[in-house]
């Protein structure tokens, strides 16, 4: 039936509809298109600074995550400067 491992492994593998081989461990997450074919909105992150060495982060989506970026990068913010 096939030729060769190689030649077997092409044909069983999943195509997504723009040709490019999905990935296994994308398959087992139940997705059934590539990433450059997806459609959800890639997550992003915001640091929450609690004290000088308990920072953590906060996940949200992508959009979100250019906001608060951009407001915490105003002039003076976290300092007394005016």
């Amino acid at each position: 039936m096939y030729k060769n491992e190689q030649e077997y492994e092409f044909y069983t593998k999943q195509l997504c509809k723009c040709g490019e081989v999905i990935p296994q461990g994308r398959l087992d997450l139940g997705y059934k298109v590539c990433v450059n074919c997806s459609s959800v909105e890639q997550y992003g992150c915001a640091p929450l600074i609690n004290h000088k060495t308990g920072n953590s982060i906060q996940i949200m989506s992508m959009s979100d995550s250019r906001k608060v970026s951009k407001l915490t990068q105003r002039r003076g913010y976290g300092t007394m400067l005016c």
